[in-house]
């Protein structure tokens, strides 16, 4: 992501060649993923980096209150895999999973979620901070006022919204059929017996 992100980012005025080195310079000394040292460094807000992504991928930009979780996908992905890669399964079409992502540039976790779901993934970006608000609020039972006008609104105009905290067992979502094959994974993966990104290379080669 980080040099797609910094070419959008110098070419829409929203960051300058100072910021962006000291950025990389803090990336190469604690790791993690640029948009969120340029975060932390305040160089950049979430919503100007969900901006950005949508306008150079063409992707949809969502709000909080567009993080309506159909109870059809609620239980599909284990509530780590969603906070470890700030994404959300919103519906399903058919085939495919609409899924609300903070980094649609982070291509190994889309991987992961068709991995474990079996479903082709539609992406639309989303902000870190609201993403995290509607894991709280479908995942951990917390309160979101505007989650819950947003599902009163859906239902009013005859659509059905998630109840918050569905799906929920003791602090997780609960398992889908795939968390066994997921587990299975992670199991071989921990014991060093398969390699994580030989693994999803492999799938990606098959779709």
């Amino acid at each position: 992501m980080s040099d797609k992100l910094a070419e959008w980012l110098l070419q829409d005025g929203l960051l300058n060649q100072d910021q962006l080195k000291t950025a990389q310079d803090t990336q190469r000394q604690v790791g993690g993923k640029l948009a969120v040292i340029l975060a932390k460094l305040r160089y950049l807000s979430d919503e100007q980096l969900a901006q950005v992504l949508s306008k150079h991928l063409g992707v949809p930009l969502l709000g909080l209150r567009d993080l309506i979780v159909s109870p059809q996908v609620s239980a599909l992905i284990d509530v780590e895999v969603l906070e470890k890669h700030q994404l959300l399964p919103i519906r399903r079409t058919e085939d495919a999973l609409i899924l609300a992502v903070a980094d649609p540039l982070d291509y190994a976790a889309v991987d992961e979620i068709r991995f474990l779901t079996g479903l082709r993934t539609d992406l639309a970006v989303a902000t870190r901070s609201d993403i995290q608000k509607a894991i709280d609020y479908y995942c951990h039972g917390r309160t979101c006022r505007e989650l819950v006008e947003a599902e009163a609104a859906l239902k009013a105009s005859g659509g059905v919204a998630a109840t918050p905290g569905s799906g929920q067992r003791q602090g997780r979502v609960e398992v889908a059929p795939t968390a066994l094959l997921k587990a299975l994974v992670e199991l071989l993966v921990e014991k060093k017996v398969i390699d994580r990104e030989e693994l999803f290379g492999r799938v990606a080669k098959h779709k």
